[in-house]
């Protein structure tokens, strides 16, 4: 597994990148489930609108929450 350097973050700063990281992987796995037939993409709707919707909703969110974790890092 690639190094994520988060050594030097604050621990805030840490739960944003794995937060972040955690949401993507959940996003994938929802994704995959769908690929393969074991969950039907409507009952990931949320709110009336579609279930891809709200899964890209989790992993737009999962990249900004690694990317406000990982900012001004360098």
């Amino acid at each position: 597994m690639s190094n994520l350097e988060v050594e030097k973050l604050s621990s805030g700063r840490k739960l944003m990148v794995f937060l972040g990281i955690g949401m993507l992987v959940v996003s994938v796995l929802m994704s995959l489930s769908v690929l393969f037939g074991l969950v039907e993409l409507f009952q990931y709707e949320l709110l009336g609108h579609s279930g891809l919707r709200t899964i890209a909703a989790i992993a737009v969110s999962g990249c900004l929450s690694a990317a406000i974790g990982y900012y001004e890092q360098y």
